[in-house]
């Protein structure tokens, strides 16, 4: 699996749209790694997972054709991870393609679809693209990927997934604080070759909803000790805050000491 973030911020972004904080005057200026928009991932060039109010600018800035994308993964229904308005852009006269589309995601995503437009565009989408109701811990085939969703610690009707193909396997974990035990039991019975985990405010997270530099590290020595993980398993951070005050360069220094990559917009890796 190839895979790319497009996206590594929190829901305000990097700067944050309407803050001059320190770290945002300092992202703005600096530019490069410390720009960060809303979250989201494409593997493989085909599988999207997570459709933010960014997906068009980050489309263009990494060369990202979406006409190819013909399954998108939603973690959970707040509006940085799920911009469904973005979904009218399938019909006529805004396309000349007819897309064949599956959405996956929980029912609290599929609620937030259906409260995003009337019925007759609804009525309409639904030629393009296919909206499929997913559930905890059941796997799911779709192309060439066994997808499984596992609970997250964040919301309501919030996954994390567990992406197998081809041999390997990723878990994207954000939006998660630390994982609840179901999950974990399940990761009991995996190998993951690539981890990609939540770090929203990197010092000092004030929700369980998130997770922090040390609960990254947290999560890596506890996957290691149940053999989920191994010395060749690469470990991700992304998904953070402007609240956490540090920079990519501050955030990397500490996290490259316990073998945790930082991620960037545009970071490609192969799993």
């Amino acid at each position: 699996m190839q895979v790319q973030y497009l996206g590594t911020g929190a829901s305000e972004g990097v700067p944050g749209i309407f803050c001059n904080c320190d770290m945002c005057h300092h992202a703005r200026l600096e530019g490069g790694k410390n720009v960060r928009r809303r979250a989201s991932m494409i593997v493989d060039k085909q599988l999207l997972i997570d459709m933010p109010p960014d997906l068009y600018s980050q489309s263009l800035m990494f060369k990202v054709d979406l006409s190819l994308v013909k399954n998108i993964l939603i973690t959970h229904a707040h509006y940085e991870h799920f911009y469904p308005a973005e979904l009218r852009n399938m019909l006529r006269p805004y396309t000349k393609i007819d897309e064949n589309v599956k959405i996956f995601g929980s029912r609290q995503v599929k609620s937030a679809l259906e409260k995003s437009m009337d019925d007759d565009t609804l009525k309409r989408l639904r030629k393009h693209c296919e909206f499929v109701e997913v559930s905890l811990f059941q796997p799911f085939e779709s192309d060439n990927y066994i997808i499984t969703p596992l609970k997250a610690r964040h919301c309501e009707g919030a996954y994390i997934y567990l992406i197998e193909s081809g041999g390997r396997v990723m878990l994207y974990a954000n939006d998660t604080g630390f994982f609840p035990e179901e999950t974990w039991d399940y990761l009991a019975e995996k190998t993951i070759h690539l981890v990609s985990l939540d770090c929203n405010n990197p010092i000092n997270s004030d929700t369980v909803n998130h997770m922090t530099m040390e609960d990254n590290i947290t999560v890596k020595r506890r996957m290691f000790q149940q053999k989920s993980s191994n010395n060749r398993t690469r470990y991700v951070s992304t998904h953070f805050s402007h609240n956490g005050g540090l920079s990519h360069t501050q955030i990397d220094e500490k996290m490259r000491l316990h073998g945790i990559t930082v991620a960037y917009d545009g970071l490609e890796l192969r799993v």
